[in-house]
């Protein structure tokens, strides 16, 4: 059998005489496929072949072809039972015997292989459960920073809204700021992330309407709210609590919006209450325009990506002029967001758009601040 085996091309060809040998001789060198007679001194093979498969490494495999004269059927089931996985009976045909070891060897092969690929996945499994772990750890803490923030509300400050032609403060857009510095877009998102975005909104909303009181009673409060907060009965209830002809509510365009028909049925609800809606962002994309047309607001607050030198740019003014007659027509006052040079102040106003704010006017700020003059005419 080893000189027919050599002949085929296979190497590394042990032959023992003594299967007392046998059991030693595998556990320092792993063969890939053991030839096994079952008539031997000593032991015989059944015994022999339940001894190897007893020490085998359980996520071992080595195949075993049984040679026997005997083709009794009670005999070949005995070796089968015994961890047989083939067997070939004598006198032996060289080709059929050749063909047995190649398919047994490929069994190996395909074993080894797919081991390796176990070993594999376990260990791509093993580093992402590891990740996974990392990460639900992180965001445990991020969630409960996040939800001690919630408790007590972010800080607010206040930006001016001022009448164009005058200075005269018509309004306060309320801002939120967190203790993390973060600009409060991540903020947000990332509340939204962590499933408590709801909660973080209605609480800056809260935080808001706590100054208030600090502005004359014919300025607006001007919060910024997304679809889906909108959309909550906790959050109609908290606007009836307030003076609702000097609230403005911002429409985001951060969330998607579900139901343009539900949406639409709140923003009746709230204007007939007398609150004002807004559509936040307009001329910077797609979404902000959609609003618009679904939502038909009372204010339409320009872009600052609109505003941005404005002065030296006739496409943006045309833009502009067009929006504004678009304004007119469906009776919506427009705020200009983002005012940051004088001549983009004194375009604005020369193409006629009655209110603005921005840095130039005034940078959002605190408290009584807020009551002083806000920028001289002329």
């Amino acid at each position: 059998m080893k000189r027919i085996l050599e002949g085929a091309g296979y190497d590394h060809i042990m032959g023992i005489n003594d299967p007392r040998e046998v059991l030693a001789t595998m556990h320092d060198w792993v063969p890939d496929l053991v030839l096994l007679d079952l008539r031997m001194p000593h032991i015989d093979g059944n015994t022999l072949l339940k001894l190897i498969r007893a020490q085998e490494v359980p996520t071992e495999f080595v195949p075993v072809l049984v040679l026997t004269a005997d083709i009794e059927r009670d005999s070949l089931k005995a070796a089968l039972n015994a961890g047989a996985n083939d067997f070939l009976t004598k006198p032996v045909d060289i080709d059929e015997f050749l063909l047995r070891v190649r398919n047994l060897l490929v069994i190996r092969l395909s074993h080894e292989a797919l081991k390796q690929n176990n070993a594999d996945l376990a260990m791509r499994l093993r580093t992402r459960m590891q990740a996974e772990w990392l990460q639900t750890e992180d965001r445990k803490d991020r969630l409960a920073a996040m939800k001690e923030v919630i408790a007590v509300g972010p800080d607010m400050v206040f930006q001016p809204i001022v009448e164009l032609s005058t200075g005269r403060p018509m309004g306060f857009e309320a801002l939120a700021r967190f203790p993390s510095e973060q600009p409060p877009v991540q903020c947000f998102a990332e509340a939204w992330f962590l499933g408590v975005g709801v909660e973080l909104e209605l609480s800056a909303i809260d935080a808001a309407f706590k100054h208030l009181h600090l502005f004359g009673n014919d300025e607006f409060l001007a919060i910024n709210v997304s679809p889906a907060v909108m959309l909550e009965g906790q959050f109609f209830e908290s606007m009836m609590n307030h003076e609702r002809d000097r609230v403005v509510i911002e429409v985001t365009e951060h969330q998607p919006v579900d139901s343009y028909e539900d949406l639409r049925f709140v923003c009746k609800k709230l204007r007939d209450e007398g609150i004002r809606i807004a559509i936040d962002d307009a001329g910077a994309g797609y979404a902000s325009l959609h609003h618009i047309l679904m939502l038909a607001p009372d204010i339409i607050k320009f872009d600052i990506s609109l505003t941005h030198d404005i002065d030296h740019d006739p496409v943006k003014r045309a833009l502009v002029v067009s929006l504004l007659q678009f304004s007119q027509e469906s009776h919506a006052t427009v705020i200009a967001e983002g005012i940051e040079t004088d001549t983009e102040l004194e375009t604005l106003k020369g193409l006629g758009v009655p209110w603005g704010q921005g840095f130039h006017i005034g940078r959002p700020d605190q408290e009584a601040k807020l009551l002083q003059p806000i920028y001289k005419i002329g």
